[in-house]
């Protein structure tokens, strides 16, 4: 023991010694010494390498003391040392005056230091404050020296640390916002001021310095950004400081900082895929045959991508302010300038300004829109620019509960002024054309882009505020009687008349198993629908969360309606679904995924579009003369249970449509030698591609996580109609729900199956067409799977590539819900020249006439199947889950 003792008794006495606080005083005041030494003996600090190297290690040296000082037990000597000599004035200056980003960074490490250790009260200190500032200003402010990212990152990440300091200890604040327009009392003084505000950068440098970074990317704008959160939740803190935003000019450089970074995307936006990069569905279609806009800028493209997700970053900021913020007047003040600046000068004319002419004008403004809207749940904001955009009766901002200011009135007052025109013909009205508009000409456009990026809007506008687009974007009538008319006989025709349709479009392989992930997926998507929530809670709960502030903005209540078969919408989506077979593949999911979440709604009746109409039922009554004598009830459920029949003109549209496309399959089957070979090898196709996807995405060591949509124990089981489950012997190898969950963009998973949620979801993986919650990129240990898929489809392709390249046309007369399939050995012989070959040729023009190779057509008959299993499966969940026909 003694021979240990000895031979640690030197480290033990050097570790005594470096926790002695006078001898660490000492060391501390020789490296500060040093530095000043150095500094004052050096004439050019900047062009002097041996004085800065000192000097970094120098600063390196006090920074280590102080962090040691810290962890160590009181007395803090060198702590008390630095705040009565006020050292940080010294480094201050020589950090700002060195033009050398090393000793900037150590210079901020010290000023860290000093900060972290929470003693000698620093950030209660003006001086302090003020050289902090000043040292911040001269090096990342306006017109200084560039830095790194790196460094200006540890820069801004000091001063959110200041303004979360601020935020827990509001008695700190006047330290470092003081303003010379206040009295004596600290009430701020009435001055003019015009829209902009006053621009006062020394009141409050810390919150300007946090303004000008927030619209960076990485942890520079993470840390401004919640920086200044803080910032605007301290207001409701300290009058004088919520007087001062309201007067000031910081809303309107938040609403113009969003304006810019709006207009930095491209007025022009392609939405294609590269020709290199196709999922998998994409290559056995004729997408490839499609052209981009040579104007445009890709949606997939890196640097559209980065300014993309840097502007709804921002915009994000934009709602966690206003959802943090609990002062009034701040709140309305941003909300107001939100409205003009953005709103009403920037979003609303490249709205009108849009054209499909051009090729990308409204393909770009359309997109940018559903992503506005799909990262907005701010009430208030949602509110606004719906309201504003759908031209709804009372777009505008209901007044608040809370009355406002004086300051806030005066300053709405100023900002509207602006928007005033000149001339009253130079006024931007949305009743005259607004996004309603937009949609309904870009639905019916040629370019598939186009009606691509209208469908996905709509989906995004039914899906999340299906409230705004009541009597806007779809029309209706309300429901004068609660009891439901639908019967569960007729119900069980209806669903069997679309199992068989789903069948004979493609066959019986693996129809069981897709229902079965649609019932789940159906169920799961119904219950997550804001209509829902009214008809789901319980009587005791309020169906509407409390809110953290008091607002009047929301959408209209949600009553039960029906969907008005003049509805201009709904007539476009049943004529893009006539021309499903020749339609691009990425138009027939955004058209399949619009149309599920249109009957997702619990309020709107089947009646009359996807059901029909009870008025239309015919019975025999001879049946029911048969129990005569039986009691009420037992007669009651009899008659439920009849099986209806109806006449030809009583069909729903949209079977009427489905019907319609199962005679053109049918047709091509009796014309087309191996036709249902090559639709189950298509099939078998995506299934293995599938397969083997989820299987390089799950390890053996972990589990799965159990699905979102996947039926918890106890809850309600949906029932496989025997009809399906004895027409298959397809063993279920997917025990997952598949569903429009999955998002298509960019960064999206390849998933490219037509499994049932995937086609009619998010199949095709990179889509701008589909959801905006990405998931990561393939790994490059993803790559032996799917170049196995990408051989299996190759070889299937190949063996068939003949066959599978004829092209057949399609054509649609004018004025009729009909198409014909012009298959070849029907194609009449070219005429002869004529006097009347001018009349034919016009008669001709009329019709709509379009073309697909047999792959392209085949590949849309499997999302069709698909497509007609989702109906099957909502129509049957909607019936247990909100209970809509009668069974008695």
């Amino acid at each position: 023991m003694d021979f240990w003792t000895r031979l640690l008794g030197g480290s033990t006495k050097k570790q005594a010694a470096a926790n002695n606080p006078q001898q660490r005083l000492a060391r501390f005041k020789q490296r500060y010494n040093q530095i000043l030494q150095t500094w004052q003996k050096t004439r050019s600090l900047a062009n002097d390498r041996d004085a800065l190297s000192n000097i970094r290690r120098g600063f390196q040296a006090l920074t280590a003391i102080l962090n040691d000082e810290s962890r160590s037990p009181a007395p803090h000597l060198c702590l008390s040392f630095a705040a009565a000599q006020q050292i940080y004035t010294a480094i201050s200056k020589i950090a700002a005056t060195s033009h050398d980003e090393g000793v900037i960074r150590d210079g901020v490490a010290v000023y860290s230091a000093l900060i972290d250790s929470e003693e000698e009260d620093f950030l209660e200190n003006d001086v302090f404050a003020a050289s902090l500032m000043n040292f911040i200003g001269r090096t990342i402010g306006s017109g200084s020296m560039g830095v790194g990212e790196d460094i200006e990152a540890d820069i801004v990440e000091l001063l959110f640390g200041i303004a979360a300091k601020i935020r827990l200890q509001p008695e700190i604040l006047p330290v470092w916002f003081t303003t010379a327009a206040a009295d004596t009392n600290g009430r701020l003084v009435n001055q003019k001021v015009d829209f902009a505000g006053m621009t006062q950068k020394e009141d409050f440098p810390l919150c300007y310095q946090l303004i000008d970074h927030v619209h960076h990317e990485g942890r520079i704008g993470d840390f401004a950004r919640t920086g200044l959160l803080y910032i605007f939740e301290s207001a409701s803190k300290s009058k004088t400081l919520e007087q001062w935003i309201v007067n000031s000019d910081l809303p309107t450089l938040m609403a113009t900082g969003l304006g810019a970074l709006y207009s930095q995307l491209s007025r022009k936006l392609s939405i294609l895929h590269s020709p290199n990069d196709l999922p998998l569905i994409l290559t056995f279609s004729d997408y490839s045959e499609m052209q981009p806009n040579s104007q445009a800028e890709s949606f997939f493209s890196p640097d559209f991508q980065g300014h993309m997700d840097t502007f709804l970053s921002y915009l994000t900021f934009w709602q966690d302010v206003l959802e943090h913020c609990r002062s009034v007047d701040v709140r309305h003040t941003l909300i107001d300038h939100f409205q003009v600046l953005f709103l009403q000068q920037l979003l609303y004319p490249s709205l009108l300004e849009s054209s499909d002419v051009d090729g990308g004008s409204s393909v770009a403004v359309l997109t940018y829109l559903r992503r506005i809207l799909d990262a907005l749940d701010h009430p208030e904001l949602v509110h606004m620019i719906l309201h504003y955009l759908l031209a709804l009766p009372d777009y505008a901002v209901t007044s608040p509960k809370t009355p406002r200011s004086p300051a806030a009135i005066r300053r709405r007052q100023s900002l509207m002024l602006l928007n005033v025109p000149e001339k009253e013909d130079d006024r931007l009205n949305p009743s005259l054309f607004n996004l309603v508009d937009l949609v309904l000409s870009s639905v019916e456009s040629r370019n598939p882009q186009t009606v691509v990026a209208a469908l996905k809007l709509t989906t995004i506008i039914l899906g999340k505020n299906h409230g705004y687009a009541l009597g806007s974007m779809i029309k209706i009538m309300g429901v004068h009687h609660r009891e439901p008319l639908r019967t569960v006989g007729a119900l069980n025709v209806e669903l069997s008349l679309y199992l068989n349709l789903a069948v004979s479009l493609a066959g019986e392989t693996r129809v069981d198993e897709a229902y079965e992930n649609h019932l789940k997926d159906k169920q799961s998507m119904l219950e997550s629908h804001p209509c829902s929530l009214k008809a789901l809670a319980l009587s005791t709960l309020s169906p509407h969360a409390s809110s953290y502030f008091d607002s009047d903005a929301g959408p209209r209540d949600v009553e039960s309606h029906y969907l008005m078969p003049e509805d201009p919408l709904f007539r476009s989506l049943v004529d893009l679904l006539l021309r499903f077979l020749t339609n691009d593949v990425e138009t027939n999911l955004a058209l399949t995924e619009t149309i599920i979440n249109l009957g997702l709604c619990s309020q709107l009746r089947l009646d009359g579009w996807l059901a029909v109409d009870p008025s239309e039922y015919l019975f025999q009554e001879a049946d029911l003369e048969s129990q005569e004598g039986s009691n009420d009830n037992f007669r009651d459920v009899y008659k439920a249970n009849r099986a209806p029949k109806w006449d030809s003109s009583a069909v729903p549209p949209l079977l009427a449509c489905l019907l319609s496309l199962q005679v053109q399959v049918d047709a091509l089957r009796a014309d087309i030698k191996d036709w249902d070979e090559h639709v189950a090898n298509r099939k078998q196709a995506f299934s293995f591609h599938e397969e083997m996807t989820e299987a390089a995405q799950s390890t053996p060591q972990m589990k799965p996580a159990r699905p979102s949509g996947e039926l918890s124990s106890g809850s309600w089981t949906p029932q496989v109609p025997k009809h399906v489950l004895e027409s298959s012997t397809t063993p279920s190898r997917t025990q997952s729900p598949r569903g429009r969950k999955e998002g298509l963009d960019a960064r999206s998973t390849p998933v490219a199956s037509p499994i049932p949620s995937k086609l009619g979801g998010q199949t095709l993986v990179g889509s701008p067409s589909r959801g905006m919650s990405p998931l990561p990129a393939p790994k490059a240990g993803n790559r032996q799977t799917t170049l196995m898929s990408d051989v299996f489809a190759n070889l299937a392709e190949v063996a068939n590539a003949d066959v599978l390249k004829r092209r057949i046309r399609f054509r649609k007369p004018d004025d009729s819900m009909m198409v014909e399939v012009m298959l070849s050995k029907y194609q009449p012989p070219p005429k002869e020249p004529s006097d009347d070959a001018g009349a034919d040729a016009g008669a001709e023009a009329k019709d709509d006439i379009r073309e697909a190779s047999l792959r392209h057509i085949i590949t849309n008959v499997v999302i069709l199947q698909e497509f007609v299993l989702e109906l099957v499966a909502l129509m049957q969940v909607r019936a247990s889950l909100f209970n809509e026909v009668r069974f008695g």
